[in-house]
């Protein structure tokens, strides 16, 4: 990915920042600006994104510098009907293991840079959760030049240096500190530097796909971390590559030291990550929007401002800045806001205040947000209303999951089984595995009877419990579909005596 990028930059018109003063003395350093770009927070996550093109459609370009890899993802695929081959490889992330795939695709875009060139792409099979974008673009493509991140102004500049190397890049009025890094290689220039956290070293990078500040378990407890201990604050499971949840919590430290700037008294993320992180400590969007940094990738140096403001997120708290961007009209904010106040996860539990969040995410065309608002109107008998709203979601989602058999559900009771056989059949093909809920599909389909539902429930461990509960609430609402309204009214009794009893949720969006 690396070469057909510079290729197609060094055709852009550069503006220079520093001029040479004198031809005939010796060369200065010349600073060109070869691209700038709005950032804008997408998807559930709220991850930093800036606008491209796959193959002459609009696409979502989300900026990783954790990643080491520049990856389409399932929905891309899925939106475009790329063909896909199996590879060796594999990628690692905080959900654990992900295959890899491989496509080809004719021409790949990001703001005016458009890469006319056949090229092939990986494609990260497994995630938490199906992602609203289109490109997860990592280390290797983004360092290709000397590159400032700023989510407080939400830009993203790239600049092609020429006779810098010794020159002080000085951009920005704000007090700046430098931070020299190293970095394996072109293929691998995620770059590395040292911090120390409450006196102890620590390797770090920084990570801009990460929506907070967190180091791995094992670097915590080097500095006395124990997730039993009082002061260790459990918070909810996160996800990213690989189909897995890590368990996190957030720890008080005295001090994190950043070459010159020192951070007293502050909070940090703990993540047990199901696959090898990069480093020891992971500096993620928080940090980037109290910070603005420049990688001066030639100098091998950060140059790192500080803004203002808490450096670090403290605890799972709703955060100002995603309330701000929910009330500027950001639809995924307030979904994620949305999903906030009605799970009480880094918000009081407020139904009421989650409904409203919710209406107005799916108002605006919010495809997780029109999902669940459709879910609600067949639960509530409004099938007609629901149908047509779950097909417009599902052409922006084709990677969902549950959706498509909440389709299938407002089929059957609007007598459309044919119709809602058929629509299951093609999302089960582009989804191009068989995780969990496919199981779900299969019985639906008559494929699988209700037993071996629930043992292919009880398998995994781990979720046994969640998808003992899922299944049973979806056998219940296949009963109801079918218009057997009186056995599934049983079937959801005996569901809650023993799903309900626990924080468990039987199924996303499920009536209460």
């Amino acid at each position: 990915m690396r070469t057909p990028l510079l290729l197609a930059l060094a055709s852009l018109s550069l503006s220079p920042l520093f001029a040479q003063a004198d031809e005939a003395a010796a060369p200065h350093c010349v600073y060109q600006k070869a691209v700038e770009l709005p950032i804008r927070y997408v998807g559930r996550g709220l991850q930093p994104a800036v606008d491209g093109s796959i193959d002459g459609t609009p696409a979502t370009i989300v900026l990783d510098t954790g990643s080491e890899m520049t990856s389409l993802t399932m929905t891309a695929v899925a939106k475009r009907d790329l063909s896909l081959r199996m590879t060796s490889l594999r990628a690692e992330g905080i959900g654990g293991m992900s295959r890899v795939y491989a496509t080809r695709v004719k021409q790949i875009g990001i703001g005016d840079i458009k890469v006319n060139k056949r090229l092939d792409m990986t494609v990260i099979g497994d995630t938490t959760s199906p992602p609203e974008y289109d490109v997860l673009m990592g280390a290797p493509f983004l360092l290709q030049m000397d590159m400032v991140l700023d989510l407080r102004a939400k830009k993203f500049t790239l600049y092609k240096p020429k006779d810098c190397k010794k020159t002080e890049l000085l951009l920005w009025q704000e007090p700046t500190v430098t931070l020299p890094f190293t970095y394996s290689s072109w293929e691998r220039p995620n770059p590395h530097f040292k911090i120390a956290i409450n006196g102890k070293q620590m390797d770090a990078i920084i990570d801009s796909g990460a929506h907070r500040s967190f180091m791995s378990l094992s670097a915590a407890k080097r500095i006395g971390f124990d997730p039993k201990a009082p002061n260790a604050i459990r918070l909810g499971d996160s996800g990213g590559v690989g189909s897995d949840r890590s368990p996190n919590w957030s720890m008080p430290v005295q001090t994190v030291e950043i070459a010159d700037e020192t951070i007293r008294d502050a909070e940090m993320g703990v993540v047990d990550a199901q696959g090898a992180l990069p480093a020891d400590v992971l500096l993620g969007q928080d940090f980037l929007r109290s910070h603005r940094v420049l990688f001066a990738m030639e100098q091998e140096k950060l140059y790192i401002a500080y803004l203002g403001g808490d450096v670090f997120t403290r605890g799972n708290a709703l955060e100002p800045w995603m309330r701000a961007e929910a009330s500027a009209g950001n639809a995924d904010a307030q979904y994620a806001l949305a999903t906030m106040f009605n799970s009480g996860r880094g918000a009081p539990r407020d139904p009421q205040q989650g409904r409203i969040w919710l209406d107005q995410a799916a108002a605006a065309g919010q495809p997780n947000a029109v999902l669940l608002v459709a879910r609600r109107q067949m639960l509530a008998g409004k099938v007609a209303d629901a149908i047509p709203q779950l097909r417009t979601a599902l052409d922006q989602l084709p990677a969902e999951r549950d959706g498509p058999l909440w389709l299938y559900l407002a089929r059957l009771r609007s007598g459309e089984a044919d119709l809602a056989r058929t629509e299951l059949q093609a999302a089960l093909k582009k989804q191009q595995d068989e995780e969990w809920p496919y199981p779900i599909a299969q019985f639906y389909l008559g494929k699988w009877d209700q037993e071996k539902l629930m043992k292919e429930a009880a398998d995994d461990k781990r979720y046994a419990r969640v998808r003992g509960c899922q299944a049973e609430t979806y056998v219940a609402e296949l009963h109801g579909a079918q218009g057997d309204e009186a056995g599934a009214k049983a079937l959801v009794a005996a569901m809650r005596a023993h799903c309900m009893a626990s924080p468990v949720a039987p199924v996303k969006g499920a009536a209460p």
